[in-house]
Parts: C-alpha cells; structure tokens; sequence
C-alpha cells in the first residue's frame, strides 16, 4: 500500500486495514488447523486419511487429503521415508 493512500485512509476512517486478497478462499479456518495440527503431532506415524477421519465431525465437506498435507506443511511438518540401506556383511562388521 503506498503511504499516501495509507494516510488518506488514516485521517478519513481513523485506521488503515488491509484487504482480503484476491486468491481462492481458504477451505479451512483457523480452528480446523489447530485440530489438524494437533492430530499429526499426538500420533506422528498416522496417515493423512487417518487425520481426515479424527477431524471433529461438524464440518462438512471434509478437507481433502492434500488440503491437510498443505496445512502440515505450513506448520512445518513433513513426511519423510527412512534411507534405505544395504544390511551389513560380516566382512564389513570386521573393518
């Protein structure tokens, strides 16, 4: 916002506010993201259909499964497989 604008809106309103963006409107709130969240990290190992199944039953339609992956990955939580590895051989355990 250019300052001019910002200070026209100041003295005419009496505060300078932010419009909504022009994007697609989130599918979750605020509160959902919480639940999300808090799903994920008291059972690290469930999947995402798992977390869709343990959101609270009031919403209607359920977030898809990428819209939940989305919403860990904004809090910082991501998936990740283990490194595959060749078993040890004796050889290697004696060097």
């Amino acid at each position: 916002m250019v300052v001019a604008r910002c200070w026209k809106q100041w003295i005419t309103e009496g505060r300078v506010y932010r419009r909504g963006g022009s994007g697609r409107p989130r599918n979750t709130n605020d509160r959902e993201d919480r639940a999300i969240r808090r799903v994920a990290t008291s059972a690290p190992t469930t999947s995402l259909a798992s977390i869709q199944r343990h959101l609270p039953p009031s919403r209607h339609p359920v977030p898809s499964r990428e819209t939940i992956r989305r919403r860990l990955t904004e809090v910082g939580l991501r998936s990740r497989r283990p490194l595959r590895r060749l078993p040890l051989t004796p050889h290697h355990r004696q060097c």
